[in-house]
């Protein structure tokens, strides 16, 4: 295969298959639970003869479909879902173009098909597997099955994730990244010829992936860069809509994107600009609920927000994760920038030990921000992310690089970790 692409037109499948009652659905939870705790998005499909039942009885979703209405959507503040009636059965490739943006499409009670399958067979159900041996990628059971595949206990959810792991997550993502294409060739070509990178660094970026936390002044040039250059997955996370005000200086939306999703205008623009990468997208604010697994996804972390609690969140995730987190700030026509890698240099929080207190920190709505500071601070930033993904060069590890654009001076300041830090402290 010679495409590098990390944005595979389908998922890989596996199905889960076995008699009525045998335990596929908490199979399929556990399965999943681990899969997301290892930093992979799943997908999952219930499938079944039965008349498809409009959520519960009574419920008003399910009164609008006895009504005859030939859509249903559900909207809730953590997420839609739409419902259509269909003349005819969907076909699985049709079934899986709808679960884009996920590693592993788990199907739960599909047994026609090629797709790979593994049969729970449990011995108060059944003796043997309804599939035949060669239908099978493996077998869960309590009996002691000899067929010629691998054999798995009903409790063994860590070895069963082993294996899809390594046979269609990750060797599905080394298949794709051994050489690049002619396109990706002529695309990537000044990169390429840059000392120590050659077509190795840039296959490198693109089986990298970096998480921009926010999608404003500072995320725009940051994203913008990052999937010019090649990184194999970006993830965006911002909960705000675009506002005129914004576009003077966010300069991933326009007048056409006043009132979207900030993430959503931006996946437009990025894989505009490059569709050889992948752009997740979550429009919710960094919070002690979400952050640890939004940061366990990536490879590098750069910040890219406007308060300080979303960047002590980050500070302490990205330590606890091991990954490296960028910070950036900007107010008026001062920016700042610092690298910190855990175990190396100080933190966040190690120089910004306790917020301002009152109204002593002042926002771009106080007084004001020119864009094109924002534009050179989050430049920096994303030279400071390819550069690690890279492993190429000094990085602001140990320097708290300030910017005085009235001046026009940069500002580099020495500064040592704390060993009393509440947050890398107990860091050897």
């Amino acid at each position: 295969m010679t495409s590098c692409s990390l944005k595979p037109s389908q998922p890989p499948v596996v199905s889960l298959v076995g008699c009525s009652n045998s335990g596929k659905t908490t199979f399929l939870e556990k399965l999943v639970r681990l899969l997301k705790t290892r930093g992979y998005l799943v997908g999952t499909v219930k499938h079944h003869r039965g008349e498809f039942a409009f959520d519960i009885a009574g419920k008003d979703t399910w009164r609008h479909a006895r009504a005859g209405a030939d859509r249903v959507a559900l909207a809730t503040p953590t997420g839609f879902g739409l419902v259509r009636r269909l003349a005819s059965e969907l076909s699985l490739p049709e079934i899986i173009n709808y679960m884009s943006g996920v590693d592993i499409v788990l199907l739960e009670g599909f047994k026609q098909g090629p797709q790979p399958k593994i049969e729970l067979v449990r011995s108060e159900i059944s003796q043997q597997p309804v599939c035949t041996p060669d239908e099978l990628l493996a077998v869960v059971s309590d009996l002691p099955l000899q067929l010629g595949i691998p054999c798995f206990g009903l409790e063994d959810i860590a070895g069963v994730a082993d294996m899809i792991e390594a046979r269609f997550i990750k060797g599905a993502h080394e298949a794709v990244s051994r050489s690049l294409s002619r396109q990706q060739k002529k695309r990537y070509h000044r990169n390429i010829m840059l000392p120590g990178v050659g077509e190795q660094g840039q296959l490198k970026l693109l089986q990298s992936s970096a998480l921009v936390v926010g999608a404003g002044g500072l995320g725009s040039p940051i994203a913008y860069y990052l999937a010019a250059a090649g990184i194999g997955r970006l993830g965006l996370a911002d909960a705000d809509t675009v506002d005129f005000s914004n576009l003077q200086r966010q300069i991933l939306h326009t007048n056409l994107d006043v009132g979207r999703l900030k993430v959503a205008s931006a996946r437009d623009k990025l894989t505009a600009v490059n569709p050889d990468i992948r752009v997740e997208i979550y429009p919710e604010r960094i919070s002690q609920d979400n952050v640890a697994a939004l940061v366990n996804r990536y490879d590098i972390v750069v910040d890219a927000t406007d308060n300080l609690d979303s960047r002590y969140l980050l500070n302490r995730a990205c330590l606890e994760a091991g990954k490296p987190f960028i910070y950036g700030g900007v107010l008026s026509l001062v920016g700042q920038v610092l690298t910190v890698l855990p175990g190396r240099g100080p933190c966040f929080r190690c120089i910004f030990r306790q917020p301002p207190a009152g109204k002593a920190v002042k926002s771009t709505a106080e007084v004001g921000i020119l864009g094109a500071v924002a534009g050179i601070i989050g430049s920096i930033q994303a030279t400071e992310a390819v550069k690690y993904l890279l492993n190429q060069g000094d990085l602001l590890v140990g320097r708290l690089l300030t910017l005085d654009a009235l001046s026009m001076t940069f500002l580099e300041v020495a500064v040592q970790r704390d060993t009393a830090c509440p947050d890398c402290g107990c860091l050897g």
